[in-house]
């Protein structure tokens, strides 16, 4: 406990309080925004999709469903996140309040850390009613992919919905670090195309390989062990779809290889942050 020079006890500063209303006040904004239209278009692409394959034989129409609606959910997630989180510090400025919030006993890293829990939060509660959708879905169309049980089906679906989110804890916390030092078009830019380009990695190891300047091979392999694996994480969610589940050593490096990831983009966010002048 803290005394001040007139002998009361000063009131303790809490840092986490700061964190959760920043956090509570984007996931609303976030929520508000853009989750309906996200699961609309969502919700279209499935129903359409369920109708068209129809005419395939049982199980093999749920496999493709599965497959494109999983994928369906991730990109929607990843552009959902994307959009959102170059907008995070940009909205603050063009509305002013960000001077508002610096005013009051907050910190960077609180503010920086707030806006990416509440937009995780908001990406959460999209990604799950999706799949609750998707699950739907499947039950509807019989749920049965080469003898697997129901309970079986919402475990890979959920599991797969697992590793989506993942990823975009991943692209959101790009979205967040670009947008503290960059404009909305720009940070959409730079997120998309490190997100892209995780995606295609490997082919920059291909592309080395069959190149005929050892220099150049080089700069490629550099290039490839900088960029974000995010086709590990779509190889996993493949696995899990036609029922070959990667063993426990390597979901447990990949949630430590995003969090890394995740840890120092927030952290360099946060140093971006506390340098800016907001009063």
């Amino acid at each position: 406990m803290t005394v001040t020079g007139s002998g009361k006890a000063a009131k303790p500063v809490n840092v986490i309080e700061p964190v959760v209303a920043i956090a509570i006040n984007t996931f609303r904004e976030t929520v508000r925004d853009r989750i309906l239209y996200a699961l609309i278009l969502f919700a279209a692409i499935v129903t359409v999709l369920g109708i068209v394959l129809g005419s395939l034989s049982v199980g093999q129409d749920i496999r493709i469903l599965k497959d494109i609606g999983l994928a369906a959910i991730s990109f929607i997630g990843g552009i959902i996140a994307v959009f959102a989180g170059t907008n995070l510090v940009y909205k603050e400025l063009e509305r002013r309040t960000i001077y508002i919030i610096f005013t009051k006993p907050v910190s960077g890293w609180q503010f920086i850390l707030g806006k990416y829990i509440g937009l995780c939060l908001c990406v959460a509660v999209m990604v799950m009613a999706m799949g609750a959708f998707l699950a739907m879905i499947v039950i509807a169309l019989g749920g049965n992919v080469a003898g697997a049980s129901f309970i079986e089906q919402i475990k890979e679906i959920t599991q797969e919905l697992s590793l989506i989110y993942l990823e975009l804890l991943f692209v959101t916390a790009l979205a967040t670090f670009f947008s503290t030092f960059s404009t909305p078009v720009l940070s959409v830019l730079f997120t998309l195309a490190i997100w892209l380009a995780g995606h295609l990695g490997e082919s920059l190891l291909e592309l080395g390989k069959l190149t005929q300047n050892p220099l150049i091979a080089q700069i490629l392999g550099i290039i490839f062990y900088c960029l974000p694996d995010f086709a590990g994480l779509t190889r996993i969610r493949g696995h899990l779809l036609y029922g070959t589940a990667p063993g426990t050593e390597v979901l447990t490096y990949l949630v430590t290889y995003v969090f890394a990831y995740v840890l120092m983009l927030l952290v360099l966010a946060a140093i971006v942050t506390e340098r800016k002048e907001f009063s």
